[in-house]
């Protein structure tokens, strides 16, 4: 009698898609801070905590973009004008009694600047193990062209394979055609797509072969997900 062993097959690893702002990326300081500093800067005294509500509330009531409302030349800057200068209106601050236009590009170009962010403390270790440990790594982001500067000064862009960014692609999440356009780019990796989301409502749909990750900080951090998705794909 003979017996016949077959070796085991390791399922093949997912390509990984990772979220940036709330999942790789935090804000180094509260965003009603920063803004009541520079509002400052123009003589405006401001309360960063009524900034911080009605930032909260107006970036949420804006942040699902219309088709056709993105642009493809890497910037972003009439959305996050309008968000801007929606959150000065509801903080009761006048645009009379300064230049908002100037007082945004500052804002705007303080948040393309490595230390307007922090990546969470486990990430840089987090994304080194999952690289080395075979995964393909990307970026699938509904931000501008400055997240390539941010990463690059943390010293991140090493792990992705590729950045994919809204205001580049003109499409943003959770459109469809966002994640068509990536799983089209990238379908030559591997077979299998994990996507990595702070925000349920960025998830994609749902399709064979597709999954999804909601990561709720801070009770989660990258590396249980990467415990995870070892168990299921070793």
């Amino acid at each position: 009698m003979s017996f016949i062993f077959k070796p085991r097959v390791k399922k093949k690893k997912p390509a990984l898609f990772f979220d940036l702002v709330g999942t790789l990326l935090d804000v180094a300081q509260p965003v009603g801070e920063v803004y009541s500093k520079m509002l400052k800067e123009y003589g405006i005294d401001s309360d960063p905590r009524l900034l911080q509500k009605n930032f909260m509330v107006i970036f949420e009531a804006m942040k699902k973009r219309p088709n056709g409302s993105i642009p493809k030349n890497g910037e972003d800057k009439a959305f996050w004008f309008e968000l801007v200068s929606s959150v000065l209106k509801e903080s009761r601050i006048q645009p009379s009694s300064f230049s908002v236009r100037s007082y945004f590009e500052e804002l705007y170009f303080y948040y393309s600047k490595k230390e307007a962010w922090r990546p969470y403390p486990e990430v840089v270790s987090a994304l080194e193990k999952m690289s080395s440990s075979g995964f393909s790594l990307f970026v699938a982001s509904n931000w501008d062209n400055r997240a390539r500067k941010v990463l690059s000064e943390w010293g991140m862009t090493q792990f992705f394979k590729d950045i994919f960014l809204s205001a580049e692609l003109g499409i943003a999440k959770p459109s469809a055609l966002f994640y068509n356009i990536l799983l089209l780019k990238t379908k030559r990796y591997l077979d299998s797509f994990f996507f990595i989301e702070d925000d349920p409502q960025m998830k994609p749909p749902f399709d064979l072969g597709n999954y999804v990750y909601v990561l709720k900080r801070p009770e989660k951090n990258l590396f249980d997900f990467f415990y995870e998705i070892s168990k299921k794909f070793n």
